[in-house]
């Protein structure tokens, strides 16, 4: 491969360094979860607790040292991760709508709704029987460790929402405590989490700019979409999954207009009240205060993910375009591999 400039190399460097110190989702998620639900059954006011981001004006300061060169296409991608952490650490910091509404906008998660419709994919088979944290953490070690991706660890991790999270950054795949799944979504958590989050990121590790371990501006979407399809090819999708992940990326647009009994409210005739209470936790987690109206989209990029994705393999796409890091469905990787900046996996 062609030796990138320096100036490149050095911003690149400086911009993953700064990642690695921060775990967003220690300081988006809220620490009294359980509390959370049980004011809202009792119809009392929701008070989120996080983590302070006592970190984050000196994080904004190194932004600020960092120099990405406007005239290589490398730099310019750099230049825009740069903006895009920003606006996270802004995020965690202020923890208003308009911080928040700035971090998804970003990402370029608009219009998940009205997005085509994927194929139907093979339903999940219902099976009995269920482990809890402990049990699904040493399996994604142990599936690690097949692969070869010594440099990881599996850490249970009490402030969470999902069950599961890689967290690139850190190399860490992060387990809820409260955690638990069937013996067929443990093959599909498999599939999910170190078949196409972990393994992305260790194909970017290779590539000469380790944002490409982290992630690329704009590849969430993409990223999720691949790890759903990993999922289908090995243990199916549960029943109606499309449904409901379309209702979860509608949440998180009527979220930006609704506080959080409001959003129940409109949900629950669709979802079910329980279920419709933890879309809203999700799509209003790191807001200081949920009533408001506000939202975190990220939840909006499984829908869009895998209609795109979808569509792309369908019309001929390739799959080992995907692999060779954190990259998203527009980066022009055939450009960059041609130019010799990035190479192909294997």
């Amino acid at each position: 491969m062609r030796r990138l400039p320096l100036p490149v190399l050095e911003a690149d460097a400086a911009l993953c360094a700064l990642q690695r110190r921060v775990a967003t989702s220690r300081y988006l998620n809220p620490t009294n979860e359980p509390e959370l639900r049980a004011a809202f059954a009792a119809r009392k006011p929701l008070r989120p607790n996080y983590l302070p981001a006592s970190w984050a004006d000196e994080h904004l300061r190194a932004l600020d040292r960092i120099r990405a060169p406007a005239d290589h296409p490398l730099g310019a991608v750099l230049r825009r991760a740069v903006v895009e952490t920003r606006l996270w650490t802004l995020a965690l910091r202020d923890r208003t709508p308009a911080a928040f509404d700035a971090w998804g906008d970003a990402e370029g998660l608009r219009g998940a709704v009205d997005a085509p419709e994927p194929p139907a994919f093979p339903v999940r088979a219902v099976d009995s029987g269920r482990v809890g944290a402990a049990e699904l953490a040493r399996h994604l070690g142990e599936a690690l460790g097949r692969r070869g991706y010594r440099r990881w660890r599996v850490e249970l991790d009490p402030v969470m929402t999902a069950r599961v999270l890689v967290d690139a950054p850190s190399t860490v795949v992060r387990v809820n405590t409260r955690a638990t799944c069937t013996p067929t979504e443990l093959r599909a958590l498999e599939a999910h989490e170190i078949d196409v989050h972990v393994a992305r990121a260790e194909a970017g590790a290779r590539q000469p700019l380790k944002l490409f371990a982290h992630g690329l501006p704009g590849c969430l979407a993409t990223e999720e979409g691949l790890a759903l399809h990993a999922e289908a090819e090995v243990a199916g999708l549960p029943e109606g999954v499309g449904t409901r992940l379309r209702l979860v990326a509608l949440a998180a647009e009527r979220a930006r207009d609704l506080g959080f009994t409001d959003l129940v409210r409109e949900l629950a005739p669709a979802a079910g009240t329980s279920a419709a209470f933890g879309m809203a936790l999700r799509v209003k987690r790191g807001l200081a205060q949920p009533e408001a109206p506000g939202a975190y989209g990220k939840d909006r990029a499984y829908w869009l993910g895998l209609c795109r994705v979808s569509a792309y393999l369908r019309g001929g796409g390739r799959r080992e375009r995907l692999m060779v890091g954190k990259v998203g469905l527009d980066t022009p990787v055939d450009d960059w591999v041609r130019e010799g900046w990035i190479s192909l996996p294997g």
